[in-house]
C-alpha cells in the first residue's frame, strides 16, 4: 500500500497549524497595554499647550483619534494607543530639548517618548507588557520548533504519529484522509530529542480553550 510522506506542502501546513495555537495567545498578550497609554501620553505631552489649543478653531489643528507609542527611551514599543476622544493635534511637534515627545518615522503620531519621570509609570508597564509579549512568542517558538524535529525525523506520517499522537491535530484533513486509507507497516521507532509530554500538553489546551 502506499504511504503518506511528509513533502514540503505537508510540512508547511503542520508548521502554520502549529503556529496558529499560538495565535489567541499572542493575539490577547498583544492588546493586553493599557488602554489609557494614548490619553496618558497626550495629556503630559501637551499640558501647557491645551489650554490655548482648546482656545482656538479646530481648522488651526489636525484631528487625531490615535498615538503611535513606537519607542520609550530605547526601548521599542511599536503600539498603536486608540484616544477616548479625538484631540486637537498640531502640524508640527516642538523640537525644543525640554519637549518630552519626538516625531519618529514619516507620520506626527508616532512617537518617541523621553525616557524622563514623567513617564516612568508607563515605561513600568510597558516592561511588563513586552515581557508578556516575549514570552508567548517563546513559547510559539519553542513548540513550532519542536515539531519541525519531529516532521524531519521521519519520512512518512505513520512513525511520526507513533512517535507523537497529537501530531494528527496538526495535519490538515485531506492528508488524513490519505492516512486513513492507508496501511502502514512500519516497524521505525525513530527518536527525537523534543520533550512529548510539553507539546502534548499545549496541543489538548489549545483544544480545550478553542
Amino acid at each position: 500500500m502506499a504511504t503518506v510522506r511528509f513533502s514540503d506542502e505537508l510540512k508547511d501546513a503542520i508548521v502554520k497549524n502549529a503556529e496558529a495555537i499560538f495565535k489567541k495567545q499572542l493575539d490577547d498578550a498583544l492588546s493586553s497595554y493599557p488602554k489609557d497609554w494614548a490619553d496618558r501620553v497626550y495629556e503630559r505631552a501637551f499640558a501647557p499647550y491645551i489650554p490655548s489649543m482648546n482656545s482656538l478653531p479646530s481648522c488651526f489643528f489636525n484631528t487625531v483619534g490615535t498615538i503611535n507609542l513606537a519607542k520609550i527611551g530605547d526601548m521599542k514599543l511599536g503600539v498603536a494607543c486608540s484616544l477616548t476622544n479625538s484631540r486637537a493635534y498640531p502640524y508640527a511637534l516642538p523640537t525644543t530639548p525640554d519637549f518630552p515627545v519626538s516625531k519618529t518615522g514619516y507620520s506626527d503620531t508616532e512617537l518617541s517618548l523621553k525616557d524622563i519621570p514623567m513617564f516612568e509609570d508607563i515605561k513600568a508597564e510597558a516592561i511588563a507588557y513586552m515581557e508578556r509579549v516575549r514570552v508567548v512568542r517563546e513559547r510559539k517558538t519553542m513548540f513550532v520548533e519542536q515539531v519541525k524535529k519531529i516532521i524531519n525525523a521521519h519520512a512518512t506520517l505513520a512513525p511520526a504519529l507513533k512517535l507523537w499522537q497529537p501530531l494528527w491535530d496538526l495535519i490538515p484533513e485531506d492528508y488524513k484522509e490519505r492516512h486513513r486509507k492507508i496501511v502502514e507497516r512500519t516497524k521505525s521507532d525513530t527518536q527525537v530529542d523534543v520533550d512529548l509530554g510539553s507539546l502534548t500538553a499545549t496541543v489538548v489546551a489549545h483544544k480545550l480553550t478553542r
